[in-house]
């Protein structure tokens, strides 16, 4: 098996720090929240995805069979956060561009789950990670 460059463990490194989005254990009601208690919720969702993602942080000598494995169990732990967040109900007035970042993730991760480690060189959560700062969200797209 051949080691991967060090560029490539560091831009898993890098896309797993900035594509966590959480998990949380509020589920959704049949009433709105608030956008200061969506963000809340959402960010302790990716706060806890983000823990979930640099636990699988490849080691700096994995070979490029570890890094896709690592990089498409990330992927995973990215379904299973939109999922999450998909829960919270949004407040109607940020609740398409909830949609529109939650939409980005999923390509993101289907990238990454698609592509493995190839996907590394380019940006797949750079839209993602727009979308969530525009929102408010600070550990989501962070």
């Amino acid at each position: 098996m051949s080691r991967i460059p060090t560029a490539l463990a560091a831009a898993t490194i890098l896309i797993l720090a900035l594509a966590g989005c959480g998990s949380s254990s509020s589920g959704s009601s049949s009433k709105a929240l608030t956008k200061s208690q969506w963000t809340t919720k959402a960010d302790a969702i990716c706060k806890t995805y983000n823990a979930k993602t640099q636990a699988l942080e490849p080691a700096a000598d994995a070979t490029t069979a570890d890094v896709d494995a690592a990089v498409r169990k990330v992927a995973d732990l990215f379904v299973e956060e939109i999922g999450k967040i998909k829960k919270l109900k949004a407040p109607s007035s940020i609740a398409s561009d909830v949609t529109a970042m939650l939409d980005s993730l999923n390509t993101a991760a289907t990238t990454l789950k698609t592509q493995g480690s190839a996907a590394l060189t380019g940006t797949p959560f750079a839209d993602a990670g727009t979308k969530a700062q525009a929102l408010g969200l600070k550990e989501c797209g962070a």
